[in-house]
């Protein structure tokens, strides 16, 4: 007996493959928060997955960027997020689960604008 695949069935393994291993969010330290008053530099509300690099003063006084990954524009907008929310230059409170690695990135909890309004990442589970 012969093993027939159809192209349909094996385009679904393919992306169901890849759908897995990219929401994958085993590299961030679900257990741990940090949050920073930081300045935006970057936002990118662009799929898969939304981002905000911010610069934020280091231990020893020095600009350190920071990049955080958040959620997809869907589950952004549906937080409340638009692609004019936060822009290069405006001061924020960001919090987020930082990298397991103990590099300078997390992912985006939270983030508290300067005239106090919270919005959360997404408004549901598409990480």
């Amino acid at each position: 007996m012969r093993f027939r695949t159809t192209p349909h069935l094996l385009a679904f393994f393919v992306a169901a493959a890849i759908a897995f291993a990219h929401h994958s969010s085993v590299m961030f330290d679900r257990d741990s928060e940090i949050t920073m008053k930081a300045t935006v530099k970057e936002f990118f509300f662009i799929n898969p997955h939304c981002s905000v690099t911010v610069t934020v003063a280091g231990d020893d006084g020095k600009a350190v960027d920071w990049s955080f990954e958040a959620a997809s524009v869907q589950g952004m907008v549906r937080a409340g997020w638009r692609k004019s929310t936060i822009k290069p230059g405006d001061s924020i409170t960001i919090v987020g689960h930082p990298l397991r690695s103990g590099d300078h990135g997390a992912q985006l909890v939270r983030v508290i604008l300067a005239d106090g309004t919270t919005l959360k990442s997404s408004e549901g589970g598409n990480y």
